[in-house]
């Protein structure tokens, strides 16, 4: 059957004082309807509670609560199945400590402000659900593989650090390879297959190299081991080594000392999850990073969040720099243009004043007296000239043709023309 996360309205449970005190009295049946109605974090609330309280209450009246996935399979609008009310003699009701004091998630009032009510309903819901998948159950493909390349990198690690050549000659390390120790590899990949199936619900991806794309925001995951610093113990080799040395030192007092370092430094399966270099998740004598699971899966959120605003601000100013250059290439062609049009504008200018010239020096030859056939042919033919000078008239000529009056006079200079063999 198909549900909706239906609303619950806040209302007023039985409570009962004692001490002082507010004490919850949950009623099985009703408690059943409410935690298959809305995600555990919304009942905490109305109960005034924490979300493990409520977690407690259902496994003592022995109440099925949803499994890891069932929000976001009804988000999805899939198929989910209701798990019945077991039937039997049981309590049917229980009394629960409350408390307004109680924290409740504080994080919840200030964290995944930019998604949506139903969109922050889910990841809440899911951070608050999220489990480790068993051991024996079948990993995301993409950690499969991942798993391979590491431990197939840590073997020829091994081969070539067993001849002395350490990292040498060796490809780079895939991902938490050359970070994390082989025996921590298989909880690793446990916590990033619990991270991504609980995610992919949510339209999350796994790339290849096991990050994390959220909101199609990439999130790179660091994973780092702790190493120890302990007295190095020489080896059987090593003491070999020591022993020729202090022999040939006796004879020979240019012989080099074997370099035998004086500490190793061990991983001791204390794993750190650092969210892009923002937030750290480590083991400590409190919890160890299975226990906050959830608590990476809405720093993974936040991140994303913070890498968009970055994303979005870098192509913003993309955008202003993108705008500022084609200002300046805009401006600097219609600098250019206009120099163009300036120097057109002068040699035009030259070439007018160059026909107004002949036409003032042909008239003052009309004016001399009377001319003879062969001056009147020429005033004739001078006259021409100064057509072909002048931008207004723009005569062609016969042999110059048209005269390109916008050049710079360098390149309009008459020249006579000579042989040509070829």
């Amino acid at each position: 059957m198909l549900l909706k996360i239906q609303e619950l309205k806040l209302q007023k449970h039985e409570t009962m004082e004692y001490c002082g005190k507010t004490y919850n009295i949950y009623k099985r049946s009703n408690l059943y309807e409410e935690v298959w109605k809305q995600p555990i974090t919304k009942i905490a609330k109305i109960y005034s509670v924490s979300d493990s309280a409520i977690h407690k209450i259902c496994k003592a009246l022995n109440v099925p609560t949803p499994p890891a996935g069932y929000w976001s399979r009804v988000r999805a609008r899939k198929t989910v199945k209701k798990m019945p009310l077991p039937k039997g003699n049981y309590r049917e009701q229980k009394t629960g400590l409350r408390s307004e004091t109680i924290k409740l998630r504080q994080e919840e009032d200030g964290i995944l402000k930019f998604l949506d009510d139903e969109n922050r309903t889910l990841v809440l819901a899911i951070a608050d659900q999220i489990i480790l998948p068993h051991e024996d159950s079948r990993m995301h493909s993409k950690i499969i593989a991942h798993r391979k390349k590491v431990s197939k990198w840590q073997k020829e690690l091994k081969k070539s650090e067993a001849k002395g050549w350490g990292k040498r000659n060796l490809s780079d390390p895939p991902f938490f390879a050359d970070t994390v120790s082989e025996e921590s590899l298989p909880r690793v990949c446990r916590i990033f297959d619990a991270l991504i199936k609980a995610l992919e619900p949510l339209d999350c991806k796994l790339t290849d190299d096991l990050k994390i794309k959220v909101n199609q925001e990439t999130v790179h995951i660091s994973v780092t081991e702790v190493k120890e610093k302990i007295p190095h113990t020489p080896t059987e080799k090593e003491n070999l080594e020591l022993l020729k040395y202090e022999d040939r030192h006796n004879s020979n007092s240019y012989i080099s000392k074997p370099k035998i370092n004086k500490y190793d430094y061990l991983f001791n399966g204390r794993i750190s999850f650092m969210i892009h270099g923002r937030k750290t998740f480590r083991d400590c004598k409190a919890y160890v990073v299975e226990e906050k699971l959830g608590d990476i899966v809405l720093a993974l959120y936040e991140v994303s969040d913070v890498l968009r605003q970055e994303r979005e601000k870098r192509e913003e100013e993309a955008r202003q720099r993108e705008i500022e250059r084609q200002k300046k290439e805009e401006q600097r062609e219609r600098y250019n243009l206009e120099v163009a049009n300036t120097e057109a504008l002068v040699n035009k200018a030259e070439d007018y004043e160059t026909s107004c010239k002949i036409r003032a020096y042909v008239s003052a030859l009309e004016k001399s007296g009377e001319l003879d056939d062969e001056t009147a042919t020429w005033i004739q033919w001078a006259k021409q000239k100064a057509d072909w000078y002048d931008p207004t008239v723009a005569s062609s000529d016969e042999y110059f043709g048209k005269r390109k009056h916008e050049e710079s006079s360098e390149s309009k200079v008459l020249k006579k023309s000579g042989y040509s063999w070829w």
